[in-house]
């Protein structure tokens, strides 16, 4: 019976089960995620080399192909990167049915997009067992934005604007960020001074430390013939940086006033 025991364990019948409980599932980018990995022993003595916290997110990439035709189509492809991977434990011997549970805490990348729109992190907890299926357990995070990202999302509704789309676009290799992708807010104008005056502004966000570049792009909205034009050729497009700290804060709105209007 013990020899049958393990034949079934080694292909993931009655072998070690992980949960792991987060204590609190929201945080901000840089903020501290923790929670207890809960385990427990399945119906053999097994060897578990180690257990890993992988936080993970998706983004996408438009890829081009031929179709059934042999025309050329654009796809889009759903991928996942590893933003953090955290050791939580080296290698231990867990007993039948014994359960064990295991603290931890660690820091959320300060580059962590936000859960909006399509994007989703998670955390993956991989049980590495010898000689048998990997056990593994899926609990998603809501990244919030944090003060200075907050900030810079009030000042953009105060000044009539509304966030209506988000995603995390690939892009290739770039010195300004380790990510293969940066996530575009999208915000569109219901109210105010710039109602009616831009198609749609995009943010990015870039963590910088203790300060926080926010880069726009700022989509005019063309009219007539040579809007038309300039529609064609991205020349209603234009772009601003802006670098915020709490110092900056109370007079965000007012510098992000003076960006649109610079850009109309």
């Amino acid at each position: 019976m013990s020899i049958f025991n393990k034949v079934l364990s080694s292909v993931g019948i009655g072998a070690a089960k992980v949960d792991t409980v987060l204590e609190y599932s929201e945080v901000e980018p840089g903020g501290e995620i923790s929670g207890v990995v809960k385990i427990v022993g399945g119906k053999v003595e097994q060897n578990i080399n180690k257990i890993d916290l992988d936080v993970i997110c998706n983004y996408t990439v438009e890829v081009e192909r031929e179709d059934s035709d042999g025309n050329e189509e654009t796809v889009t492809k759903v991928k996942k990167y590893k933003l953090t991977s955290y050791k939580i434990k080296e290698a231990f011997t867990i007993q039948p049915k014994e359960k064990i549970d295991i603290p931890f805490s660690f820091e959320l990348s300060q580059d962590a997009p936000l859960s909006v729109g399509q994007s989703k992190t998670w955390i993956d907890t991989n049980l590495d067992i010898e000689r048998a299926l990997d056990k593994s357990d899926k609990d998603y995070l809501h990244v919030s934005a944090n003060d200075l990202q907050q900030a810079v999302i009030d000042a953009l509704e105060e000044l009539g604007f509304r966030l209506y789309e988000a995603d995390c676009e690939g892009i290739e290799s770039a010195s300004f960020s380790r990510l293969p992708f940066v996530q575009e807010l999208e915000f569109k104008t219901i109210s105010g001074d710039f109602h009616g005056k831009f198609d749609e502004v995009e943010v990015v966000f870039f963590a910088r430390g203790e300060q926080l570049e926010v880069v726009f792009e700022i989509d005019r909205k063309s009219k007539g013939l040579m809007g038309f034009f300039k529609e064609a050729m991205d020349l209603d497009e234009s772009n601003a940086r802006l670098v915020v700290t709490e110092d900056d804060i109370d007079d965000l709105e007012d510098s992000i006033y003076e960006i649109l209007e610079n850009n109309m």
